[in-house]
């Protein structure tokens, strides 16, 4: 078995394929199947907004469908293709790591679940905001923070960096969350024209999640020396 064939991305478990398939196809229908105006639309509709759930805009505009399921379709929702690609190879790395560690539905519902983490912590940061976060950054924050709660399990070198050991594992958490507060910081013009920021929150939500929330989906009941990035060649 070639090098590449035995890489997390080419050999992810169903639940993640499926996962990144479904966030694949979201995009693409949402912006080259929908007229202009519609696909901005469904972007605010499906986009989670602190401020929606905030008295005053419920006494104006009252609830709707967006009021219940934005917490679940922002992760659906990507600003363009270079944001959708990376968190969709991001998650096919990480999540499949998670993935083969737990059935098929556990792995969609911690997912899920990790989006979820995100959709609130950014919530709780901006509350009565109209700020809108779009994107699966949570949910793959998620994935990040399970490996990285794994690899302080393993006593041998975890691939690829940057978890070889705990030492690095815990310098990549540090370095990871230095950069999402500094980009957070960072006002909406410094990411171009597309005038998107990083919503630090959601990222640090769903890695939180995600770091402790493992230890209760885990299908080895996280036993030291059970977590392998790649899986072991049988050729």
């Amino acid at each position: 078995m070639s090098a590449a064939h035995n890489s997390p991305i080419f050999n992810a478990p169903n639940a993640v394929k499926l996962i990144a398939a479904a966030t694949l196809v979201a995009h693409v229908v949402r912006v080259y199947f929908l007229p202009g105006d519609k696909t901005f639309t469904l972007m605010v509709e499906m986009a989670f907004v602190p401020g929606r759930y905030s008295i005053e805009f419920l006494e104006v505009y009252g609830m709707n469908w967006s009021t219940f399921a934005s917490p679940l379709t922002y992760m659906l929702v990507h600003g363009d293709f270079t944001h959708l690609l990376i968190n969709v190879l991001l998650f096919l790395a990480f999540g499949a790591a998670v993935g083969r560690r737990m059935a098929f539905e556990p792995m969609v519902a911690f997912y899920i679940l990790c989006g979820l983490a995100g959709a609130f912590a950014f919530w709780v940061f901006n509350l009565g905001e109209l700020a809108p976060v779009i994107g699966a950054s949570g949910a793959v924050a998620g994935a990040v923070g399970a490996v990285s709660r794994l690899s302080f399990l393993t006593h041998h070198p975890v691939n690829p960096m940057p978890f070889k050991n705990r030492s690095s594992t815990l310098a990549f958490i540090s370095i990871w969350l230095i950069m999402n507060f500094f980009f957070g910081m960072l006002p909406a013009e410094a990411f171009g024209s597309s005038g998107g920021g990083i919503a630090w929150e959601t990222h640090l939500g769903g890695f939180v999640f995600g770091f402790v929330a493992i230890s209760w989906f885990d299908g080895r009941g996280l036993k030291p020396k059970s977590f392998e990035f790649y899986p072991r060649s049988h050729t």
